[in-house]
């Protein structure tokens, strides 16, 4: 029983984390991340969409002295703008490995840029992430529904769910009695 449990658990996380998305920052895992390399706003944000839930990932392989160089700062926008001297952080997104990870958690606009001054070499990034939309509604129903076809649909559902009952029932009593 303990089982089916942690089945239907792990299920419905991963159904809640399915609409999730990875942005890969510069569309390359190891990479991605460093100067001069492109304008992380305009050149790749610009061509993906941002929901809450996605997370962003900067890559970047460097000796481990300088990975505080290429280190990911959250800041405001004006911070972002003049490539501040971070001293707006909203928070520190490095944490030392040279692969970082950031969950949008809510709809807003959100800036982050390098430390070790290299904003002004173009790594600072601007994305803006919306809502999740509104699932599709439901197919309209087509015309062989009129017929008898809903009531064998319950007939047929009906019976699945009493012989699901009945097996795990045995189950259980099977179970009891070991």
């Amino acid at each position: 029983m303990t089982g089916l449990v942690i089945i239907i658990m792990a299920t419905v996380l991963l159904m809640i984390q399915c609409d999730a998305t990875l942005h890969t920052v510069g569309g390359t895992r190891n990479n991605g991340w460093r100067p001069n390399f492109m304008n992380y706003t305009s050149d790749w944000a610009s061509h993906e969409e941002f929901y809450v839930g996605d997370w962003l990932y900067w890559g970047f392989s460097l000796p481990k002295i300088n990975r505080d160089l290429y280190s990911v700062y959250e800041v405001n926008k004006t911070d972002y703008e003049s490539c501040g001297s971070s001293r707006h952080v909203i928070a520190k997104v490095s944490r030392g490995a040279g692969r970082d990870v950031w969950e949008l958690k809510e709809p807003r606009p959100y800036y982050f840029i390098s430390g070790g001054g290299y904003c002004r070499q173009g790594m600072k990034l601007a994305v803006f992430v919306k809502e999740l939309p509104p699932p599709p509604p439901p197919a309209p129903a087509k015309a062989a529904w009129k017929s008898g076809a809903p009531k064998l649909l319950n007939f047929i559902s009906s019976l699945f769910t009493t012989v699901a009952a009945a097996a795990a029932l045995a189950v259980l009593k099977l179970g009891v009695h070991d």
